[in-house]
């Protein structure tokens, strides 16, 4: 596969081609820390995550955004999901269901991903209660960003693990992270303990242009098409994103974010426990997907 053979833009921008590039395969013996991030291929049970994927998509479906067959996963372009949950809280409440679903936690924090973080750290690994379920119609992006503004009150250690939940190809949204980015000093330093919640004047996430960010630092974009069964794993300071997902069919992508730390290790409270607050004390109504899929603003 040749990344730039592919025409991947960011709300309607064209990525140029020399500034493409493809992840590397790595297995948990590898460098996060040289590399910034790890895509382990094959980490998840396929069937397992088909389950899980089925399972979203039902849910979706119950609120008319899914064309039947619901297990296609063809977006209806209509949703019934604000009749049904008519307020902010009911909203929060829905995806809240929908993420704490048997099949999608069965994957997310399942024993094979448990046991891979355990490996990853040396010492026992626990996760999030927390899970960042999404649900990416035609037309959507999740913005250029570093995780560590947005959960930095516990773990220094924490890593994100992002598993797709479908097969994303290149058209359909892929996930990047910027090569190297890692390790650069400015943005570390602009973010570096920054809490969006404690204050929330100042953003979160890279109000840079990606391009010219890639453009300034030499970097690249580096993506790939991923199947069931992977898991991309990295830090909080490594730069990364979705392209828009121009699926000519209306292809929902769907895909998780979990957090892994040390078990012994302090963890965000605002994450943890059976009834997390997250965002502003939201829970699952700070998450952009608990909104429509026919809300097709940029997902943040």
């Amino acid at each position: 596969m040749r990344i730039s053979e592919h025409k991947l833009t960011f709300n309607g921008a064209l990525i140029p081609d020399e500034h493409l590039g493809e992840l590397r395969n790595a297995d948990l013996n590898g460098d996060l820390a040289e590399r910034g991030y790890l895509l382990l291929r094959g980490l998840h049970d396929p069937a397992e995550v088909d389950a899980a994927r089925r399972e979203v998509l039902q849910r979706l479906s119950e609120v008319g955004e899914v064309k039947d067959p619901f297990e296609k996963g063809l977006a209806s372009g209509t949703s019934k999901r604000h009749q049904v949950y008519p307020t902010n809280e009911e909203l929060g409440s829905f995806w809240r269901s929908v993420s704490e679903g048997k099949a999608v936690r069965s994957v997310i924090n399942g024993p094979r991903i448990i046991q891979a973080m355990s490996q990853l750290f040396q010492e026992p690994a626990n996760h999030f209660s927390f899970a960042w379920l999404r649900a990416m119609a035609a037309g959507r992006a999740s913005p250029l960003h570093v995780d560590h503004p947005y959960m930095n009150r516990g773990s220094k250690r924490l890593v994100t693990c992002w598993t797709p939940l479908c097969p994303i190809s290149l058209s359909d949204g892929s996930l990047y992270v910027l090569e190297g980015s890692h390790e650069w000093s400015d943005i570390r330093q602009q973010f570096e303990g920054h809490d969006v919640d404690r204050d929330p004047s100042r953003p979160g996430h890279i109000q840079e242009s990606p391009i010219k960010l890639v453009q300034r630092k030499a970097s690249k974009f580096l993506t790939a098409e991923f199947e069931m069964g992977d898991c991309l794993v990295f830090g909080m300071f490594t730069a990364h994103g979705s392209f828009d997902n121009n699926s000519k069919n209306g292809l929902i992508r769907l895909s998780c974010d979990t957090r892994f730390q040390p078990s012994a290790d302090p963890m965000d409270e605002r994450f943890s426990g059976p009834n997390p607050l997250a965002h502003k004390g939201l829970g699952y109504g700070c998450l952009s997907a608990s909104r429509p899929l026919t809300e097709t603003s940029v997902l943040r």
